[in-house]
């Protein structure tokens, strides 16, 4: 199972990747409060990024 690592694996995927994770430790890029390794979480699908930053146009700041 090979997935770009941009993209969010369905539930079968997460499911096969959080067994992984019990089994070998394998990171799933999510870490508990203690900084263990944690699994996919269930609600992925319903994250969505924040965009709550606006840029300063007359910042020195370059925009791109």
């Amino acid at each position: 199972m090979t997935m770009p690592h941009h993209e969010i694996p369905d539930p079968a995927d997460r499911a096969h990747l959080n067994a992984d994770l019990i089994e070998t430790g394998t990171e799933t890029g999510f870490w508990d409060e203690h900084g263990s390794p944690a699994p996919w979480p269930d609600d992925i699908d319903d994250w969505r990024p924040v965009t709550d930053h606006q840029p300063n146009p007359d910042s020195a700041e370059p925009r791109f």
